[in-house]
């Protein structure tokens, strides 16, 4: 029976209360959008600026600052090379403390105590007071602490007694765009924070931005794609001014780190030349020494002992590590062992999403009587869930909030999890095979004891190199071939015809500023075909912008969008600055003007972009009039030269017009819309062919670099492992062995603190060293391999194969041409010569095409 429910007063039930709930929502429709029905009381204009003729979400005045202001002919006035220099701010944020007649820091005042315990804490952890005191001075600093060290302390301090004293911002640069909500609310209640990423919508991004602009915010957390890109933040003029700027995961900056992301170069240049930013704080927790000499040349910072922080794995971690033949029943063996047995939080990590699936089901079937206590003295209501990328957001975070409030025991998870986690009493971590590097594996393992108490790490090995396997796939889809490099540099360095003489120094300046580019040693530099002490000849021409559609140079090259940005960078980074590459863009334009050729005509009277455009197309095809026109942008602004940003914002004004009376802004009925996006950059035109073989050489042996470089991070990391680990999981059972713990966390130690890799020969080390661990000899497998290679050439005739294509495909590797949708359905050569060496596929792939060629 239902249940009978009583009300005070009249109630509306069933026809009239659904009636009611849908007034409701046409009315709020109508409060957001403008509309709703005629059966709706609304008003009929927008409530932005309250005009009849549009509705909120085509109103003008939402739009970034950079489109609002009226664009007229004089921002368009032509200008060599438009490169933004340091802005002029309202005003510059001083050092709280000075330093003394030597250089050197300050004694720490008591105030600087006293916020302490007021975020909570009562002293100051390792390396925490300099790297504070050094910020508080204005030095930049790079400070390396191991996960879970107090990093997130050495801003947000400082961040509190910048904002007491006056009016300013703090700038965080994070990656972590799924957990910086989280950051933002748990931060301390006295430092006011806020955040802006890809996710948030219109109205919460300019939300945001208006409480940065009345200075209610002390810390501003901001991915890097949100600075970087076009319209993230508003001009500094409208901003308070910045105390410094914090860049969490900044080894992500370095290009001899394990994980370095391109989009960090822009980054640092916006904060100089956009924001006027001079003191950086760099946080890592994984940096060798050598990356770490890199970063702090590209912040510009004085790199000192005392701020890398204790050893990278604490003393509260055991460690150990096991080769064993079933690694599920030893899992299973080991979690019921008296080690772990009691242990109420434990995180597990694999290197594929399958497998987490597959190792939470095992464990809720298998264990689910086995229960131990949870934090309260009462046992976990789930055993144990998988996490990682491919779940949606809601299921992610409900995994991730039970297993912070204790309902859960075990979350099987890839590296996806556990970025920002703040659980300190996390009791066990596992690893379901060899992590991609150290720096991963050290990463995961600080996730446990943070709270100081004993904490247990296991790590199983595969004894036939089946993980080794997967984790070389990853490094291999990195490559590319000499061709590849070829037809980018074509593409990026196309000849022109330019007649314009060279800038004098002072422009020079003003287009690039000064810029920090690595130094190479003497020996690297020959390797890598770098010539530091030629600058090279003065040039006729100053550059150009180009644009390369993003979409089809993949496709063209057959490489992704990353390494292409890579390689890119790394003709930025190189002494001779080949090019300077910008922010990506949409290119392609195109305007409707619904009256027609003489709406057209008239526009262009008062747009110059349009009227050149016109004149182009013209000269090309004078042919009768339209009422649209698209064109390339970016070609337009280099044959002018204009400011693409001024471009587009002329371009957006067509959309509205000012009454001759009133001056009310009203909508002409123009249509402008961009598209293709592509990487945009400036580069000159006139280099030579010897120049451009010496760039092919010079990406070419970098990309053949950094693949040996991660080879060889591979052999070292399961050698390293390998040479600690125990044939199974049985003496891990009882108790830990202090003995091998004690060695591998000597091992991690040396591996962090070296200045120098060990150089690997141009050949690989496959070539010189034999088979990997975990491959087999090519002699007993080379007459299958060139039967299959033929049958795989037979069957798609069709298709243009190259060697590292082909080799690619027996590897289990998709591309953007060859993707793993298409071509992994045909198990008979998906994934099926993985044990075997990737290049002597390459080779001998290479030799069965020629033969057919012929």
């Amino acid at each position: 029976m239902k249940q009978k429910r009583y009300v005070r007063g009249r109630a509306l039930r069933g026809r009239l209360l659904r009636k009611q709930a849908w007034k409701q929502k046409w009315r709020k429709k109508g409060e957001c959008f403008g509309g709703g029905g005629a059966t709706v009381t609304i008003k009929e204009s927008c409530f932005l600026n309250e005009q009849f003729d549009h509705w909120a979400p085509q109103c003008p005045q939402p739009v970034s600052e950079e489109d609002t202001d009226p664009a007229g002919p004089e921002l368009l006035v032509p200008a060599p090379q438009p490169v933004p220099g340091v802005p002029s701010l309202a005003s510059t944020m001083l050092p709280l403390y000075s330093l003394g007649p030597s250089g050197q820091l300050a004694e720490t005042p008591a105030e600087v105590f006293q916020a302490l315990e007021q975020l909570g804490h009562q002293a100051f952890r390792p390396g925490q007071e300099r790297a504070v005191m050094r910020i508080l001075s204005g030095i930049s600093t790079l400070l390396v602490l191991p996960t879970g060290a107090g990093k997130s302390l050495c801003y947000q301090l400082p961040a509190l007694l910048y904002a007491r004293r006056s009016p300013c911002l703090t700038l965080v640069i994070s990656p972590l765009l799924s957990l910086m909500d989280d950051q933002v609310s748990g931060l301390p209640p006295c430092l006011k924070a806020a955040c802006i990423h890809s996710g948030m919508t219109r109205k919460q991004r300019e939300s945001v931005l208006q409480k940065v602009r009345a200075a209610q915010v002390h810390v501003l957390m901001l991915t890097p794609e949100a600075l970087v890109g076009a319209g993230g933040l508003p001009p500094t003029t409208q901003l308070p001014p910045v105390a410094f700027a914090c860049i969490d995961e900044v080894h992500c900056l370095s290009q001899w780190s394990h994980n370095f992301r391109p989009c960090y170069l822009r980054v640092c240049r916006v904060l100089r030349e956009r924001m006027g930013v001079h003191c950086f704080l760099g946080l890592t927790a994984t940096a060798t020494r050598r990356t770490a000499g890199d970063v702090a040349q590209h912040l510009a910072v004085d790199e000192e002992p005392g701020l890398h922080g204790p050893a990278p794995v604490p003393a509260n971690l055991h460690l150990s590590v096991s080769m064993d033949r079933d690694t599920d029943q030893a899992l299973l063996t080991l979690l019921q062992g008296e080690r772990f047995r009691n242990l109420d939080s434990i995180i597990i990590y694999c290197n594929r999403r399958e497998d987490t699936e597959r190792i939470a089901a095992l464990l809720r079937t298998c264990l689910h009587a086995a229960q131990g206590p949870g934090p309260g003295g009462r046992a976990p209501k789930t055993m144990a869930e998988a996490y990682h990328a491919g779940m949606c957001g809601r299921e992610r975070q409900r995994v991730q909030q039970a297993f912070m409030q204790g309902q859960l025991r075990v979350v099987v998870a890839t590296v996806a999890f556990g970025m920002g986690l703040d659980r300190p009493d996390v009791r066990a971590v596992l690893h379901l095979g060899l992590p991609p590097s150290f720096e991963s594996y050290v990463q995961a393992v600080g996730r446990a004891g943070r709270d100081g108490q004993p904490a247990h790490c296991h790590l199983f090995l595969q004894p036939q190199g089946e993980d080794l396997r997967e984790l070389r796939r990853h490094v291999h889809a990195n490559g590319t071939d000499f061709l590849a490099v070829k037809r980018l540099v074509q593409r990026v360095f196309p000849a022109c015809t330019c007649t314009c003489t060279r800038p004098s120094p002072e422009q020079e300046g003003a287009m690039g500023g000064e810029r920090l580019v690595p130094k190479y040693p003497p020996e690297e530099a020959e390797q890598l075909g770098v010539h530091q002490a030629a600058p090279g000849p003065r040039r006729t021409c100053v550059g150009h912008e180009r644009a390369l559609p993003v979409q089809l140079t993949v496709q063209a090259l057959d490489m992704p969008e990353e390494a292409i940005e890579t390689l890119l960078c790394y003709l930025e980074l190189h002494p001779c600055h080949w090019l300077e590459l910008l922010a990506t863009t949409y290119i392609h334009c195109r305007l409707s003007c619904p009256g027609g050729p003489a709406q057209l005509q008239a526009l262009a009277h008062r747009c110059p972009p349009l009227a050149a455009c016109l004149a182009q197309r013209l000269l090309e095809d004078p042919g009768q009039g339209s009422s649209s026109v698209e064109f390339d942008m970016v070609k337009l602004v280099d044959s002018m030269g204009w400011e693409l940003a001024s471009v587009r914002r002329a371009l957006c004004q067509l959309q509205w017009d000012h009454e001759p009376r009133t001056g009310v802004r009203r909508r002409t009925g123009v249509l402008v819309e961009f598209t293709e996006l592509a990487f945009h950059l400036r580069s000159p035109g006139d280099l030579t062919a010897e120049e451009k073989d010496q760039i092919c050489d010079f990406l070419y042996g970098r990309v053949q670099a950094r693949e040996r470089q991660a080879l060889a991070r591979l052999r070292r990391t399961f050698q390293a492992f390998h040479s600690v680990a125990f044939p199974s999981c049985g003496p891990c059972l009882e108790q830990q062995d202090d003995e091998r713990s004690t060695r591998l966390k000597d091992l991690l130690g040396c591996y962090f603190e070296e200045v120098e890799e060990e150089a690997q020969g141009p050949g690989g080390m496959e070539d010189t060293q034999g088979p990997e661990p975990g491959q087999a000899r090519l002699q007993d497998w080379e007459d299958q391999v060139r039967c299959d290679i033929r049958q795989f050439l037979f069957l798609r005739p069709e298709e243009k194969f190259s060697g590292r294509a082909v080799a690619r495909i027996f590897h289990g590797i998709g591309s953007p041409c060859y993707p793993a949708q298409v071509y992994g359905q045909d198990r008979r050569f998906w994934r099926k010569y993985l044990n075997l060496s990737f290049h002597a596929l390459v080779r001998l792939a290479t030799e069965e095409l020629l033969q057919v060629a012929r």
